[in-house]
């Protein structure tokens, strides 16, 4: 009966490609993780994922505008592809040169300058709504990197596989490079979208400071071993959670073009209550046989899929809001999420290890799940 309902939802077709090639790829890396989890142990996993934490951070920083207003107005007949690559380009090529100085490495510029051309595309694509094309893409990305990051590896260690990452982003250049030498970027629109533009950023940025500053802050106070186990709940979180995702990326250009998807939502939800059940029951049993060195994961892993859920919620309530622009909510939304898991990794952690560093991670999600909610229905009263 649900298949049924699910296959005559309006964009089944549509979501059906974006899915596919979401779970394809994302399946592909995901077996990388957990190989890489493998071969390098609880302690190397933590370094090597507070590493991208840094990598992941600067590149959000980079990305001036924010993926999503690239989106939103490319699926409003906008040219803002322009303006946005190149404003972007420039603070990412800015940034090379800034870590290189800092860190004395390249690995982390070459993979910021990869992922904001990346991103700005992929996003423009869904603008235009080339779900095809976009799962092309996406699935030949994972597998280049994946492909890169065996060889690096084994050649330059897991600095390597940032550096993989890049390359696999740079490939993508070529089409955004010939049509800045064909199209003359219009700045303009940053002036009549400063508003939408400044909140979507500062959005972006307190989004990826939600996603990444958990770990910046468990590896000096907890040590890389246990942000290792941590690391690798996320991961598996993050695969359970894939739907969510998918969904997100077919909503979005249809809310800011005032398509209903409200069939889509719920049957998202109803599905997201079924993995948060698997995350909960089934995988945990399998993590001793498959990651024996890691054994704080096996505890983390039943507390961490609780966020399944509220961040299904999330996603599709912020897609709502920035379909109607409203990105003031959303940045409230990850701010009040900053604000509760910040001080209770530090003060759940202390008290209660792992587990109190996975309830801080829950709590901080579903907080800002509520928040979004009462903030999408407040803004449909002042639409009245």
């Amino acid at each position: 009966m649900i298949w049924d309902r699910l296959k005559k939802s309006p964009g089944f077709k549509n979501i059906s490609v974006l899915g596919s090639s979401t779970i394809v790829g994302n399946g592909i890396t995901s077996i990388f993780w957990i190989y890489l989890a493998d071969l390098l142990g609880a302690e190397k996993y933590g370094e090597l994922g507070y590493l991208m934490a840094i990598a992941t951070i600067v590149s959000n920083v980079c990305l001036v505008g924010g993926t999503w207003s690239m989106t939103v107005y490319t699926a409003k007949g906008m040219k803002i592809q322009p303006p946005l690559y190149v404003i972007s380009l420039i603070s990412s090529c800015t940034s090379l040169v800034i870590i290189f100085v800092i860190f004395n490495t390249i690995s982390i510029g070459i993979y910021v300058i990869g992922f904001v051309i990346f991103q700005l595309f992929l996003a423009e694509l869904l603008g235009f709504k080339l779900f095809k094309r976009y799962g092309k893409f996406y699935i030949f990305q994972k597998i280049t990197f994946v492909c890169l990051a065996f060889s690096f590896n084994h050649f330059m260690g897991f600095e390597g596989i940032i550096i993989a990452y890049g390359l696999s982003y740079l490939i993508f250049s070529f089409p955004v490079f010939k049509m800045l030498t064909t199209v003359k970027p219009d700045f303009g629109i940053f002036k009549t979208k400063f508003g939408f533009l400044t909140n979507n950023y500062l959005y972006d940025l307190s989004s990826v400071a939600n996603g990444q500053i958990d770990k910046l802050i468990i590896a000096p106070m907890f040590g890389f071993i246990l942000l290792g186990n941590y690391y690798l709940g996320l991961q598996i979180i993050g695969f359970l959670g894939i739907l969510p995702g998918i969904v997100f990326n077919y909503i979005l250009p249809q809310d800011a073009t005032g398509h209903s998807t409200t069939q889509v939502k719920k049957i998202t939800l109803l599905f997201s209550v079924g993995f948060t059940l698997i995350g909960i029951f089934l995988i945990p049993p399998l993590m001793p046989i498959v990651f024996p060195e890691f054994t704080e994961a096996v505890t983390l892993l039943p507390i961490l899929s609780l966020s399944v859920i509220p961040i299904a919620i999330q996603s599709i309530f912020t897609s709502k809001l920035l379909g109607q622009e409203k990105t003031k909510y959303i940045l409230m939304g990850y701010l009040i999420s900053i604000s509760i898991l910040f001080p209770g990794i530090i003060i759940l952690g202390n008290e209660f290890g792992a587990e109190g560093i996975a309830i801080s991670f829950v709590l901080s999600q579903t907080a800002s799940a509520i928040f979004l909610v009462l903030a999408a229905q407040l803004s449909a009263k002042k639409n009245e």
